[in-house]
């Protein structure tokens, strides 16, 4: 069930689940690297950033039917968009690690964790 907003309210949840996971927690880390230009006296007056990266977390539960099938290294596809905090636009996002939880009184768990690179065109 959805929750009925009541003035003035920030987004609530999230908007898709991801294909064979019921996702209960997703968050989005940016970062860049950068490199300082510094004068004779050591002060930056310059900087270059470079190898901007989104790092994603999702966690949630795996259906009775149609559960998660999707292989370390390969392109992830997101049923919910990233936010658009990256100077560029597109690329691919990669599964890095799976971790799945299984036990006797709950139901199964999974924990995604995936890197977006801008520039990166998988063929």
């Amino acid at each position: 069930m959805s929750a009925t907003a009541l003035g003035t309210t920030g987004n609530f949840g999230i908007a898709a689940d991801q294909t064979g996971m019921v996702i209960h927690d997703l968050s989005f880390d940016f970062s860049a690297q950068d490199k300082n230009f510094l004068d004779k006296s050591g002060e930056i007056i310059g900087m270059s950033r470079y190898q901007e990266k989104v790092e994603l977390k999702l966690s949630g539960l795996i259906p009775l039917t149609g559960a998660f099938s999707g292989k370390i290294s390969a392109a992830l596809t997101l049923a919910n968009a990233i936010p658009a905090h990256l100077q560029h636009s597109g690329g691919t996002t990669i599964l890095m690690q799976v971790s799945r939880s299984l036990n006797n009184e709950d139901f199964e768990k999974i924990d995604l964790t995936a890197t977006h690179f801008p520039y990166l065109t998988v063929v």
